[in-house]
């Protein structure tokens, strides 16, 4: 699939006329490249485009293109030329136009109301959608846009416009030149447009694009975008590299936003907030996207990946300098809570036999997509902040910037990094990374004490963790050198950290005198990517003095043990046990790192221990989480802290939403009234749960004002939590409609999947959800993006039978989505980890509710 190393391209004048309101648009290429010699064709990637003429010129005069020869296996096109080309200089110009696309790729249409947009979506391989182009990472060059398009529009690419012409009815934009970028970094958005006035982070003028009417929503990443460029500069020690920067919410849109350099576009819901009706969980998302996309600037843009097999060395650092960049400005959010949930699905994922490593070999487009998982991102982002806390913030910063400095505006692989931290730290790097990064899956580290001489040692044993209980032990036979640091709590005095590098099987690490250790913890701030394990002992001191823990301790804790029940090495009476540890808990996302598991089996053996045992379950559940949110009540105090709020919406989910709590239950329903005729009625962060919960026993009539609110939603937020909603009703004609509803333009192309994921996890919807999605897939496939097609079916697993694995496989044998070729065979997987650990605690569940059978 890939192309020869010569020719290059160098630069790309291109002129386009597009009309977002007619189904075609139409360019005029002028390609500057280097040729070799014998060069008697050149190939370039294209699809879906039709040539209306072509010619090339060298040193030597006009060359005739003989013929154009399509390459769809490769996805390219060859000019054939009647003469070879003289080595040097030379220039290809091509006429061509292209469907305005439906897929959320390439040049593709988007609609706000009766508005028509025209968006580019090019990561990773569709460029080629767009215009003939070498369509690959290495293939950096300089590109200078024109657009010609009807007055009214408006029009942002990567470049300032420059000058505008006026002539008649049209409008043609000239924008300046970029500097060297790959194609999938290029730019364009088209239609009736409107942004925010500028603001400065230094010398670089910062603004908000949107569709009009919703210029007022972009105070908020205003100010996300000026604080962390300002933070990135300073951390790479280098300005900002593209002159502007536009942030532009486009409303429909596949990823949650796209870094096109000085261009990044985004989905509405993560650029356009409401400071007075979004939840914090909102705002800090929509923070933590801002600063990840602006980091790619530097890391992704500047420098760029070879190939996409490191795909990983963009995303993986990105994330991981979105949380630091936006902790250090808002540190009261305390956002590596944030980053420990983020990265729990990168957990689960991992532990499965069909992972990958975060390094994978990539040989076609649908590849590349496959990659954009939690692998690659969390974590990858995960290794990223292992490494620094191993070398240190300083020496790791200082390599970060020699790799940026030193491949600047080029290419780069894993080993230049690696280098450059050599380098900085004067110490090998290679050795200790490489393990993590090339296999795939990540430690089990099992501790206990011991005492010798007075002294307490911790002995660290390492093996491959996987969650089917039932791997080979030979396959679990792995060490990798893990940097870790151990948290000691003393007698007295102040707690401890001590660093290990933990490289055997076994490896003792020295605690202090006996009588002065209370207990230790593997994992300190849970700062390495492992499950930690730890005996009998000492778990019974943690759960002891558990809130000496620190909170993102306190969720690793949940989350280790649950991983071990789930791997049949712990009990699920020993995780059972720590949940009424949490009725005091003042952190929302140690509850919320409760809340999966307990969801888990509440969907999974509740329903299978009898209407008296779902219902000790629920009645359990209130006894450890009711009165911590009667005590808080619906109401904020004036001034009350955002966490106190967010702790209050943690507890509704858990009542609520798991437990399925009657009072709490009763008590949303009752003000779903007052939300609906005003948004102010509730406090934010309770907002998305009760308009959820009250949709559960929701009539047709709460159907059709959710459809209303829906339609008139003053903010992408709120249009979001209605329209999802919409999947969460129980009553089978109301799964119909919201069924139907997902075929029709109410429904944006990128909510489709979230829509149908929803349904998926309705216990009322979900085997009807996949009768539907079998039976009418001619109809939505259309919509089911390449990019989240991997989303449904990882989520298909809800459906728990055996019989619906069968049926899923039979399905997408004939039915193939190569960009989710990995997902089913995860999915696949998950199905037998469910139904394994669904029998395996059912006697368990029960006896621990103390039910007979």
């Amino acid at each position: 699939m890939r192309l020869p190393k010569v020719p290059r391209p160098e630069q790309y004048d291109l002129h386009l006329t597009v009309d977002p309101a007619k189904p075609r648009f139409s360019g005029e290429l002028q390609l500057a490249l280097e040729v070799g010699p014998d060069t008697r064709a050149l190939e370039l990637h294209a699809v879906d485009l039709e040539i209306d003429s072509s010619e090339v010129e060298d040193a030597q005069g006009v060359v005739k293109v003989a013929r154009v020869r399509p390459n769809p296996e490769r996805e390219t096109l060859s000019f054939v030329l009647e003469r070879a080309l003289a080595p040097g200089r030379a220039s290809l110009r091509v006429r061509y136009s292209g469907p305005l696309r439906g897929d959320l790729r390439g040049l593709y249409l988007a609609r706000s109301g009766k508005r028509r947009y025209a968006a580019t979506q090019l990561e990773a391989a569709d460029a080629r959608r767009f215009f003939p182009c070498f369509d690959e990472p290495e293939f950096k060059a300089r590109f200078q846009l024109k657009l010609t398009t009807p007055a009214k529009n408006r029009a942002v690419s990567n470049g300032a416009v420059t000058r505008t012409e006026r002539r008649g009815a049209r409008v043609t934009y000239h924008f300046a030149e970029t500097p060297k970028l790959s194609t999938y970094l290029v730019a364009l958005v088209v239609g009736e447009l409107e942004s925010s006035p500028p603001k400065r982070a230094g010398k670089t003028p910062i603004r908000v694009w949107c569709v009009p009417g919703k210029k007022k929503l972009a105070g908020f990443a205003l100010e996300c975008a000026v604080e962390s460029l300002r933070r990135l500069e300073k951390y790479f020690g280098l300005p900002y590299p593209y002159g502007k920067l536009d942030l532009i919410a486009v409303p429909d849109f596949e990823f949650g936003a796209m870094e096109n350099a000085g261009a990044v576009t985004f989905r509405e819901t993560l650029l356009l907030v409401d400071e007075k009706t979004v939840s914090l969980a909102e705002k800090k998302r929509v923070a933590e996207v801002i600063a990840h996309e602006l980091a790619h600037m530097w890391y992704g843009d500047l420098v760029t990946m070879a190939w996409w097999d490191d795909l990983w060395l963009n995303e993986a650092f990105a994330t991981w300098m979105a949380f630091k960049v936006v902790d250090d400005w808002k540190p009261e959010w305390e956002m590596w809570l944030d980053f420990e949930s983020h990265r729990a699905p990168a957990f689960a994922l991992d532990a499965m036999e069909n992972t990958h490593p975060i390094y994978v070999a990539v040989n076609s487009p649908s590849e590349a997509t496959e990659n954009f998982d939690v692998i690659t991102y969390e974590k990858g982002a995960s290794l990223v902040r292992m490494l620094e806390s191993w070398l240190g913030p300083n020496v790791f910063r200082a390599g970060v910037r020699r790799y940026i400095r030193r491949h600047r505006e080029s290419n780069a692989r894993a080993g230049d990094l690696w280098r450059a931290l050599e380098e900085a730290a004067k110490r090998p790097v290679t050795p200790v990374v490489a393990p993590w990064l090339e296999r795939p899956g990540f430690p089990l580290v099992s501790g206990r004490r011991v005492e010798r001489g007075g002294q307490a040692i911790l002995i660290a044993e390492q093996e491959r963790f996987f969650a089917n209980p039932k791997v080979d032990a030979n396959t679990r036979l792995e060490t990798r050198p893990i940097p870790l640091v151990v948290r000691v709590r003393k007698t007295r005095g102040k707690d401890k950290s001590v660093r290990a590098l933990a490289e055997s099987s076994a490896t003792e690490i020295a605690l202090g005198r006996s009588d002065e250790v209370r207990w230790a913890y593997l994992n300190a701030d849970e700062a390495s990517f492992i499950r930690a394990l730890h005996d009998g002992a000492l778990l019974r001191a943690l759960g002891q003095d558990l809130l000496r823990l620190r909170p993102v301790e306190r969720m690793g804790l949940l989350g280790h043990q649950w991983a071990a029940v789930r791997a049949s090495i712990a009990r699920l009476a020993d995780w059972l046990d720590l949940v009424p540890r949490l009725a005091s808990e003042s952190e929302p996302d140690v509850l919320a790192a409760a809340a999966g598991p307990l969801a888990w089996l509440a969907d999974h053996p509740v329903p299978h221990i009898g209407e008296r045992g779902a219902q000790r379950f629920q009645e359990w559940l209130a006894e450890v989480f009711a009165p911590a949110f009667e005590a808080a009540g619906w109401k904020p105090e004036k001034r009350e802290p955002e966490k106190a709020r967010q702790r209050r919406a943690a507890l509704l989910s858990l009542l609520g939403s798991v437990a399925e709590h009657p009072a709490t239950l009763d008590a949303a329903e009752s003000r779903i009234g007052a939300y609906l005729k005003s948004r102010t009625a509730l406090d934010a962060n309770l907002a998305g749960p009760v308009v959820e919960l009250a949709a559960r026993r929701g009539s047709k009539a709460r159907f059709e004002q959710y459809l209303r609110a829906m339609k008139a939603a003053r903010t992408p937020q709120e249009r979001t939590r209605f329209e999802l909603a919409l999947g969460s009703f129980r009553d089978p004609a109301l799964v119909e409609r919201a069924l139907e509803t997902s075929l029709t333009e109410l429904i944006p192309t990128q909510d489709v999947v979230p829509l149908l994921i929803r349904m998926l996890a309705n216990p009322a919807a979900r085997e009807r959800t996949w009768e539907f999605i079998r039976d009418r897939w001619k109809d939505l496939s259309p919509r089911v993006s390449p990019g989240l097609a991997g989303r449904l079916v990882g989520a298909l697993p809800a459906l728990q039978k055996p019989l619906y694995k069968q049926q899923v496989a039979a399905f997408f044998a004939s039915h193939p989505i190569p960009t989710a070729a990995r997902a089913l065979r995860q999915a696949l997987e998950r199905f037998d980890l469910d139904t394994e650990l669904r029998e395996r605690t059912l006697p368990e569940l029960r006896a621990y509710l103390h039910l007979t059978v």
